[in-house]
C-alpha cells in the first residue's frame, strides 16, 4: 500500500460551509506553490491535524501543499480518543485509512496524521472508468466519503458516467451522498427534472441549499429557477429578508425588487424606522433613492427633531442633495438665522454659509 503524507499549518476556523451536514469537508483552500515554508523533501514529511468537538462531531482541519480542508467526523466513527497523553487512532473509508496521532485536552486535539490508499477502492475506480485520479483526490474523496454505495446511489438517481472532473467536483465541493439525496428531493418534488451535475455542483459552491429554495417557494415565488436561486444568493438576497419586508407592508415585493435593494443597500430596518414615523405605502423605488442620495433614517429624525415635522422625503433628498444637514441648521440659527424654511436654509448652503 502506497502512504501519503501531507504538511500544512493549520488552525480551528469559524469557516462556514457551503454544503454542511454530518461528514462534511471545508472548502479547499489554496497555498502559494512558491511558499519557501514548504520543504523540499515535502511528500516525506507528516501533516498535522487539529480538531474540536462539538456535540457528537468532531472537526477536524487538514492540509496539503496546495491545499486546506477540514471534515466533520460523527465522534462514534473516531472511537475512544486520546486524552491526557500521546495516542493514536483511525478513522477507516472506502477511499482509505487516516491514522491520527496525538492527544485531546477538552474540547481540542492536535498532532500529526497520514493517509493511506484503500488499493482495492482505487481498483473499483478505475474498473468505474477513473484510471487517473491523482492521490489528492483520494483524500478529497475520503474527506466526502465518496464510497461504492455513493455510486450505486447515483447510478440509481440516473446519473451515469459521471466523468473525472465532475467527481473531482463533487468531492471537493463536499457533494455528499447527505447533500445529493436533498438535493434530488428537491428537484422531484418541485418539479425541476434531472438536473445536470455541473448546476448542482455550481448551486452548491454558491451556497444555494435545497432548504432556501423551499423557503422561496413557501413564499409564493413558485417560479423560481435555479439560476435565479443563484442570483439571488450572490447579491445577497435570502428568504429571512423578502419575508421580512413582506411584514412590514412590502407584500408584492417581486425578486428582483428585492435584488436591486440589497444592491443598494436598502435594509429592512430602514424602510421600517421610515413607516413608523409616519411615511405610509413608501414604496421600494422612494426606498432606493433615499440610500442612494445619503438620507438615513436618522437624517430625517433630527430635522422632524428641529421642528419639520411635514419634511417630506423628496424634501429630505433635496436637503441632502445641498448638502444641508440638522447641524448647519443649528449652526444657522445660532447665528440668528432663524425660523427659515427649508428652502431658504437651502439657499442659504448654495451661497457658501
Amino acid at each position: 500500500m502506497k502512504r501519503i503524507f501531507f504538511f500544512a499549518f493549520l488552525t480551528i476556523a469559524s469557516t462556514t460551509l457551503l454544503c454542511t451536514n454530518a461528514g462534511a469537508q471545508d472548502k479547499t483552500h489554496q497555498t502559494n506553490d512558491d511558499d519557501d515554508s514548504w520543504s523540499g523533501d515535502f511528500p516525506d514529511n507528516p501533516g498535522l491535524w487539529s480538531a474540536v468537538v462539538r456535540d457528537d462531531k468532531v472537526h477536524i482541519q487538514f492540509g496539503g501543499r496546495h491545499w486546506s480542508s477540514g471534515a466533520s467526523f460523527a465522534l462514534s466513527e473516531l472511537g475512544p480518543l486520546p486524552t491526557d497523553k500521546q495516542g493514536s487512532f483511525t478513522v477507516k473509508r472506502d477511499a482509505g485509512t487516516v491514522t491520527f496521532n496525538g492527544v485531546f485536552e477538552g474540547k481540542r486535539g492536535h498532532g500529526t496524521y497520514s493517509f493511506e490508499q484503500d488499493p482495492a477502492f482505487r481498483s473499483y475506480l478505475a474498473q468505474e472508468g477513473f484510471s487517473t485520479i491523482t492521490e489528492e483526490l483520494m483524500i478529497h474523496l475520503y474527506f466526502t466519503n465518496i464510497n461504492k454505495a455513493y455510486f450505486g446511489y447515483m447510478k440509481e438517481s440516473g446519473y451515469t458516467g459521471i466523468t473525472l472532473d465532475e467527481l473531482k467536483h463533487l468531492a471537493e465541493e463536499n457533494m455528499n451522498q447527505v447533500v445529493m439525496t436533498n438535493y434530488f428531493e428537491l428537484f422531484r418534488k418541485e418539479n425541476y427534472g434531472k438536473v445536470s451535475l455541473d448546476k448542482v455542483v455550481e448551486l452548491c459552491e454558491h451556497g444555494v441549499r435545497p432548504s432556501l429554495i423551499a423557503r422561496f417557494h413557501e413564499l409564493g415565488y413558485s417560479d423560481i429557477s435555479l439560476d435565479k436561486a443563484v442570483t439571488l444568493v450572490d447579491h445577497g438576497v435570502s428568504p429571512e429578508f423578502v419575508a421580512d419586508m413582506k411584514k412590514i407592508g412590502q407584500r408584492n415585493i417581486t425578486l428582483d425588487e428585492a435584488i436591486e435593494l440589497v444592491d443598494h443597500g436598502v435594509s429592512v430596518e430602514f424602510v421600517k424606522e421610515l413607516t413608523d414615523m409616519g411615511y405610509s405605502n413608501i414604496s421600494l423605488e422612494k426606498a432606493t433613492e433615499l440610500v442612494d442620495h445619503g438620507v438615513s433614517a436618522g437624517f430625517i429624525k433630527e430635522f422632524k427633531g428641529l421642528g419639520f415635522k411635514d419634511l417630506t422625503l423628496g424634501k429630505a433628498v433635496e436637503l441632502a442633495d445641498h448638502g444641508v444637514s440638522a447641524e448647519f441648521i443649528r449652526r444657522m440659527q445660532d447665528k440668528g438665522l432663524k425660523n427659515l424654511s427649508l428652502d431658504e436654509y437651502i439657499r442659504l448652503r448654495d451661497g457658501g454659509m
